[in-house]
């Protein structure tokens, strides 16, 4: 480990969130209630439940229970982020790995990298030895590196840099992970700890039209990043992600470099720095913006990358529960984050028991009503009663149900790939695309949607043996319309997540920002409404004609604070009647000056970004002003 860097202070104050005593007795008493109601399932239902079912419904029952308890040990309290004082300033290298990436993303990417104050030197790592990336990095002030092929994808990108550079500090980004200028101001005093090897932050994302948003600031992963991973921090579990975060030289040349067995080298990695004896930290301030995947396709293939990958360490002498070198802590908690690929077979073993029961007359649970009442129903109320408030608001029933029925097959896939492993090659996710919704959309939902139909059929099939048109085995009054209820209920949630997806229709490639701000045209002035730096909305006095093409002229502020006069080429694809302030027209950016055009991109990606981030709490108040760093940054011979 470093010897040049000193131990951080002792006595770092630490701050919780929220009241977090009621949180935590309600997760309590609904351990304690399925405990109790999982010991009376085991010992006094068995005599008259048909076998089979008994076990499998008690099997998914207890893996519930042990969601909840690892939800739970994670969720306990969740420490509020406070930046450490940099004392001694190691010299950083930014590393932005790409393959295939659009120029415009990478453009957007590099820009960031530019305004970061913290001194640093910017390396784009291009496996897809392009010569316009080439040209890119030269324009935006990167060193540029390439090799003659991609053995093993993203991290044989990676291992490859780390022996042309010498940064003592690495920051690793996607090609779509712009970073806040103060990135580095925030992290690197943790590296003053020499047992520190890694600091990840959370990702975030600014095309808040994707596929994975449910609402603006929240997506499918901020439950993960803004709960599960600050738990994990408390118990030297955080692990790294991929992007956004820093690393440690040091402590990955001592690992051997990034692992490269499996297609998840950032969780495999982690296990290993974990293995031996290195710190992991996790700073809970969203200080990158990237690109959500866009459409259902890329939601999938992004999915079944992570799931295949994370899973197929369980096959390798890193697997967690066997490894050497982490606590007992660290392994519940890389547990936890495991577990949730099996979530689906629990779910579809369970809508497997009920329609059996529907279907055949059979019953998994033999007891008196009283009991299954006194039992049962309050292990599911103080069960979902928990689940909601160590969310902390973050996740909903439905929210929930939504993003399982979307992961359930690539999961199912990826959990029995363990046994049966097949091929798996790394694939960059898209970075745009298109929703058509419709039979397109559900083509890819196929279990479950066939899980619907046959819940659907076995409940329709119980109705019609109710009102005597068919026959089925007869089942008692009590279950028949519990098992009724319960098809409802799954029926509502499966249809509710399809006919979202297929009523999604996403024809822009890029997310426009919502903007106010005030443009000249054709020597009048207009309203500029969205903004991406290939497009913008605008609002005139004055309509014109589809085709057309104008100069447009509009003021801009930087990172700094400035304001700078931006000119643009505005060429019209669309042209409404608004309202009875004038016309709505949409249309084509381009800049008259690469000058321009990397003003429009700051703008869009840091200025508007970083204010939301702001109004949402998501960057620490300290963190509001910035002050560009007027040195230089070292040579990367130099650090």
């Amino acid at each position: 480990m470093d010897t040049d860097i000193a131990p951080a202070p002792a006595g770092e104050d630490v701050h919780y969130r929220g009241r977090d005593l009621p949180i935590r007795i309600v997760a309590l008493l609904a351990m304690l209630a399925g405990a109790a109601y999982l010991v009376w399932r085991g010992v006094f239902t068995w005599n008259g439940s048909q076998p089979e079912m008994f076990i499998v419904l008690y099997a998914s029952e207890v893996f519930g229970w042990a969601m909840l308890t690892s939800f739970a040990f994670l969720a306990w309290r969740i420490p509020s982020p406070v930046r450490p004082p940099v004392g001694l300033r190691p010299t950083v290298d930014i590393y932005v790995c790409t393959y295939d990436e659009d120029v415009s993303v990478l453009a957007a990417t590099l820009v960031g990298c530019d305004r970061v104050t913290y001194p640093h030197v910017t390396w784009l790592l291009d496996d897809g030895r392009r010569e316009e990336t080439r040209k890119l990095a030269d324009r935006f002030g990167a060193r540029y590196i390439t090799r003659a092929d991609n053995r093993h994808a993203k991290a044989g990108n990676i291992n490859s840099a780390l022996t042309q550079t010498h940064g003592q500090l690495l920051l690793i980004l996607d090609a779509d992970h712009i970073p806040q200028p103060d990135i580095l101001d925030a992290v690197v005093g943790y590296f003053d700890d020499p047992t520190v090897a890694l600091v990840q932050t959370p990702h975030d994302f600014g095309n808040r039209d994707s596929f994975q948003h449910f609402s603006a600031g929240r997506h499918d992963q901020s439950t993960f990043f803004e709960v599960m991973m600050p738990g994990k921090d408390r118990h030297n579990g955080a692990f790294w992600c991929g992007s956004a975060a820093v690393l440690r030289r040091s402590a990955l040349e001592g690992v051997g470099g990034i692992a490269t067995e499996t297609i998840a080298e950032d969780f495999h990695t982690t296990i290993r720095l974990h293995g031996q004896g290195w710190r992991t930290r996790y700073h809970d301030e969203t200080l990158v913006q990237g690109l959500a995947p866009h459409d259902l396709a890329s939601f999938l293939l992004q999915r079944d990358r992570w799931a295949r990958g994370n899973l197929a360490v369980l096959r390798t002498r890193e697997n967690p529960f066997i490894a050497s070198g982490l606590t007992l802590k660290q392994r519940a908690s890389y547990l936890s984050s495991l577990l949730a690929y099996f979530v689906p077979i629990q779910r579809l073993a369970m809508l497997g028991v009920l329609v059996a029961m529907l279907a055949w007359g059979q019953l998994p649970v033999h007891a008196p009503l009283w009991e299954l009442a006194a039992f049962w129903a309050p292990w599911m109320l103080l069960d979902l009663s928990a689940s909601t408030v160590l969310a902390r608001g973050q996740a909903n029933l439905f929210n929930d149900a939504y993003a399982h029925s979307l992961t359930a097959e690539i999961f199912m896939r990826a959990a029995f790939s363990v046994i049966h492993p097949t091929r798996t090659t790394f694939k960059v996710t898209p970075k745009d695309g298109i929703d058509d919704g419709g039979w397109a959309a559900l083509k890819q939902l196929r279990l479950i949607f066939s899980v619907a139909v046959i819940v659907f059929l076995a409940a329709g099939a119980r109705l019609l043996t109710m009102a005597g048109v068919i026959h089925l085995p007869a089942l008692s009054g009590v279950a028949e319309v519990t098992a009724l209820f319960f098809a409802t209920w799954e029926l509502m949630l499966m249809t509710s997540a399809l006919w979202r997806v297929t009523r999604r229709h996403q024809i822009r490639h890029h997310f426009r920002v919502p903007v106010e701000l005030a443009g000249v045209f054709d020597g009048g002035l207009i309203r500029v409404v969205d903004l991406t730096p290939a497009g913008a909305g605008i609002i005139a006095s004055q309509a014109l004609a589809v085709g057309s093409e104008v100069a447009l002229e509009v003021n801009l502020s930087t990172v700094s604070g400035a304001i700078e006069k931006v000119h643009l080429n505005f060429a019209v694809r669309s042209c409404r009647k608004a309202d009875e302030s004038g016309w709505r027209m949409g249309g084509t950016l381009s800049p008259v000056t690469d000058w321009d055009g990397e003003m429009l991109i700051e703008h869009c990606h840091l200025v508007t970004s970083r204010e939301r981030l702001i109004e949402w709490g998501r960057l620490l108040p300290a963190s509001a002003d910035i002050s560009m760093a007027t040195e230089e940054p070292p040579l990367a011979s130099e650090a």
